[in-house]
């Protein structure tokens, strides 16, 4: 497995670049709560099997969830600022 750059400092194998940006991309243009909501869930699951599977050391598997965590709260206050439901 390749690895590469995911974002600035934190290296994936490439292999899961594609799935995380799309959750990622999910969550960032949800236009709705529930919506951003359900995308970080899924966003969560998928980090939180990676973990299980032990496929990224711990410090990488937490700035995966901060980013996700990071990610939808930035999402939700545009919504909750443009009132959307």
């Amino acid at each position: 497995m390749a690895n590469d750059e995911f974002l600035p400092g934190l290296v994936l194998p490439a292999v899961y670049h594609g799935v995380l940006r799309q959750r990622l991309a999910e969550m960032a243009n949800a236009g709705t709560v529930v919506n951003c909501l359900i995308a970080q869930a899924r966003a969560q699951g998928m980090v939180e099997a990676l973990e299980l599977m032990k496929a990224l050391d711990s410090a990488r598997i937490e700035r995966l969830y901060q980013l996700v965590v990071e990610t939808a709260t930035a999402r939700l206050d545009v919504l909750q600022r443009e009132g959307g439901a």
